[in-house]
């Protein structure tokens, strides 16, 4: 065995050590050093999320490379968590799914197409200022690690800048035009037939289907329906004086819904005729137009209650819309909105491939497709 067949085997000796060791602390043992984090609430499991999806990658990637990788990505997402609550809106913490990337949740989705622009070019926008940051460090340190966690930083967050949804790009551009999604489709599909990425293959499907049935939807008109399931005593009936439903008996069901001015908060009343309110929500938006019920079961083991099955048709909001295709009113954007988010876009993706192609000629070069990088990039 040589010397540089030594180095080599010392290198990937020292690399499943490494992944070995951090999947260890974040799965190990008993998990005691878990119970301190979950204390901390949403922070705690975030980073215990974070511990995980480090474990994971270092079984392939160096440990450094690991979690550089893993900050990257959660600088990326803290900027659509401090963008969304700039708008107002309740957002949890990242959540981060090793090889898949992180993601955020919103309780509640953006009113218009600007909110949700704006709220998802944060997220490339702070991902690329932390990119950058570690390329200038890595120049001044000259520590050859931070060359590579400073590509993958520049690299993430142009691919999240393509123009499908559900990632960042595909929510940009509603504020710019939505024919970039037909854009989005095509060089989504040249890039998996070169890259042959299996993420980048369901999340271009997800995007397709999700084109199709809002498509369908608009045909179909904006209403919906849902089903609510309901309990009530079997011996409310009978106290009422009121025959218990059959299994198949269906009428309409008067309801009230009324909006609390001071939080702007929508609440929705069912009542059976004789019996009373049988069924209250709230927290949601749109506008409720006939509840009927359509069937009647024993529920549990007792046959004590029953379970109604109330068929609800309503026309969602805008932000509550499930198609990608909202109203009008939602895509509603002011001419020079359109042209600032699209310079903004644009500006944005040509200055990440100016830096990887300028990190590219940096003293140590980042690792090549040769080396290993066809493996699925993280969202």
């Amino acid at each position: 065995m040589n010397e540089e067949q030594s180095v080599k085997q010392r290198r990937s000796g020292w690399k499943w050590i490494g992944g070995l060791a951090a999947l260890f602390l974040s799965l190990g043992g008993k998990l005691k050093f878990i119970l301190p984090l979950l204390k901390l609430g949403k922070a705690g499991g975030t980073l215990i999320s974070m511990l995980v999806s480090v474990g994971a990658y270092a079984l392939i990637f160096p440990w450094t490379t690991a979690v550089g990788l893993v900050i990257m990505i959660f600088i990326h997402e803290m900027g659509h968590v401090l963008a969304a609550r700039r708008k107002g809106l309740d957002v949890s913490a990242p959540a981060f799914i090793p090889f898949v990337g992180a993601l955020i949740t919103l309780r509640k989705q953006p009113r218009d197409a600007v909110t949700e622009a704006y709220i998802a070019y944060a997220g490339p926008l702070v991902g690329t200022l932390g990119a950058v940051a570690c390329y200038g460090l890595a120049e001044w340190t000259n520590y050859p690690p931070l060359y590579p966690i400073a590509t993958i930083g520049f690299f993430i967050n142009l691919f999240n800048l393509l123009p499908i949804h559900p990632l960042d790009g595909g929510r940009i551009v509603t504020a710019i035009s939505r024919w970039l999604w037909v854009i989005g489709l095509v060089v989504g599909l040249i890039l998996i037939i070169y890259t042959f990425s299996p993420i980048l293959f369901l999340v271009w499907m997800m995007f397709a289907w999700q084109l199709w049935d809002s498509y369908a939807a608009r045909r179909r008109g904006s209403r919906r329906q849902g089903v609510i399931k309901v309990d009530v005593d079997r011996r409310a009936f009978q106290e009422a004086g009121l025959p218990v439903p059959g299994e198949e008996h269906s009428r309409d069901l008067p309801f009230v819904l009324t909006c609390d001015v001071a939080t702007m908060e929508q609440r929705l009343e069912v009542t059976y005729p004789g019996l009373g309110v049988i069924h209250t929500a709230s927290g949601f938006d749109g506008t409720v137009e006939r509840i009927r019920l359509v069937r009647t079961h024993p529920a549990g083991t007792d046959g004590e209650l029953l379970r109604l099955h109330l068929l609800v048709d309503y026309v969602p909001s805008p932000e509550e819309d499930p198609t990608l295709l909202k109203s009008r009113e939602y895509y509603s954007v002011p001419p020079l909105t359109r042209m600032g988010y699209g310079i903004a876009y644009f500006g944005l993706a040509a200055f990440l491939l100016f830096m990887l192609a300028l990190i590219g000629q940096a003293p140590v070069q980042p690792p090549t497709v040769a080396q290993g990088w066809r493996f699925p990039v993280p969202l």
